[in-house]
């Protein structure tokens, strides 16, 4: 299945079927994907058997890769997750229809909202801040309104994978190379002859296992990226569930404080909107999660979190092979060893792809000092990510009281400068 109209035909049996009537869809419309899927916005005609006007189509094409290829399933089961949820907390669509067999999903559609992206684009400092708090109360009414749900999510997780070969084990090896990636970061920087300062290995070590296993979890779509986030309602809605689960909300603050690491931001560290977003967040969950009322704790939270985004970011340089990775990690190797999987089923050079929008795989040479340049326009590019990611991680801990925080806002800095 490729053809547009075979995709909207399987979609409208599977309304069909589900809602009764004779379902169709039409005006049909293409909209931006995820990866390698299509996705398409269609007008329902109007039947008195389903009440929505309009859908959003997203067709997610196998590739043969089993890691990059269960994604889908994961979608599938964080939007069953979702739309169980109260309209209040709920973080976005509604899921309408979905076949995991065709590899379709159905869900309401959001219309044609702003996105976040294009209002960071378009505003001004003032606006900034409003844009900022605005998502940090969005992303702290989706976090309080899950954080005891976990329980729900894992029954309709089980409930989906439990016929399925292999496929636990699959999904738990795409949370653990999010947390991997951090490692591989630390060490790509220690490769190009940079210096990690003991407290910033310490933190980046520690932070791994926290990512998964953290104690303020909750419902995240993980990938928070300004193009996965439509305003609509005085609120924003938050897309795209390939990687969504429960994990440590800390992340997700700190994605935002970081200014969208693997996406170039449309405006500079703005402090005061950056308060503003955690603030709000802070005033919907504190209630949950307490100690985040006390300026040392988020303060060492956050500045956590950010090393391990700011690692993650680096380690999409890396042009690893899954045999490397295997052979550098013996319990990632012993969990693809059971699971009955060989590198050849490690899409990391996918999901490289993706994350870096396509830019060409780069080596620890495009870290070299600013001096040293020129530099390619895809160099630029990617130089330009990380000097955002690093001068955030270097603003935000610069404000914590305690001496350690200096000699991390010193080596981001200094990294920052570097790739100046």
């Amino acid at each position: 299945m490729g053809e547009q109209s075979e995709i909207i035909g399987a979609a409208a049996e599977i309304l069909t079927k589900r809602y009764g009537g004779e379902q169709q869809l039409v005006d049909v419309a293409r909209l931006d994907g995820s990866g390698l899927a299509d996705v398409f916005r269609a007008r329902v005609v109007t039947n008195p058997f389903f009440q929505h006007r309009s859908v959003v189509v997203k067709h997610a094409p196998a590739t043969g890769e089993e890691l990059g290829d269960a994604a889908f399933l994961r979608e599938v089961v964080a939007y069953q997750f979702a739309t169980s949820l109260p309209e209040h907390s709920r973080p976005g669509p509604v899921l309408l229809g979905y076949d995991t067999a065709q590899r379709i999903l159905i869900v309401s559609d959001l219309g044609e909202g702003e996105t976040l992206a294009e209002a960071l684009e378009a505003a001004d400092e003032a606006t900034h801040v409003e844009l900022l708090r605005t998502l940090g109360c969005a992303l702290g009414k989706m976090h309080a309104g899950t954080a005891n749900e976990e329980d729900a999510y894992n029954v309709l997780f089980q409930r989906m994978t439990r016929s399925r070969p292999n496929a636990v084990v699959v999904q738990r090896l795409r949370d653990r190379m999010l947390a991997h990636r951090i490692r591989l970061g630390v060490d790509f920087l220690r490769r190009a002859g940079i210096e990690i300062p003991t407290e910033v290995a310490l933190i980046a070590a520690n932070v791994q296992s926290r990512l998964l296993r953290g104690g303020m979890r909750a419902f995240t779509p993980f990938d928070l990226a300004p193009d996965n986030i439509i305003r609509g309602d005085g609120t924003f809605h938050f897309l795209d569930y390939e990687w969504a689960g429960f994990r440590d909300v800390s992340f997700d603050v700190a994605f935002v404080v970081a200014r969208f690491p693997v996406f170039l931001a449309a405006q500079p560290f703005n402090p005061e909107a950056t308060q503003a977003f955690i603030d709000a967040w802070v005033a919907e969950v504190g209630g949950i999660w307490s100690s985040v009322r006390h300026p040392d704790t988020l303060q060492a939270r956050i500045t956590a979190a950010l090393i391990g985004w700011a690692m993650s970011s680096v380690a999409m340089l890396e042009p690893f092979t899954a045999a490397d990775v295997l052979a550098s990690d013996a319990r990632l190797a012993k969990e693809f060893e059971d699971a009955g999987l060989t590198a050849d089923d490690f899409s990391t050079e996918a999901e490289r792809a993706e994350a870096t929008d396509g830019a060409t795989e780069f080596n620890g040479d495009v870290l070299r000092p600013h001096v040293e340049g020129p530099f390619t326009e895809d160099e630029l590019l990617v130089r330009r990510d990380l000097r955002e990611t690093f001068e955030s991680l270097a603003a935000f801990a610069g404000t914590g009281a305690d001496p350690a925080y200096r000699q991390i806002a010193a080596f981001a800095s200094g990294l920052a400068e570097r790739l100046r």
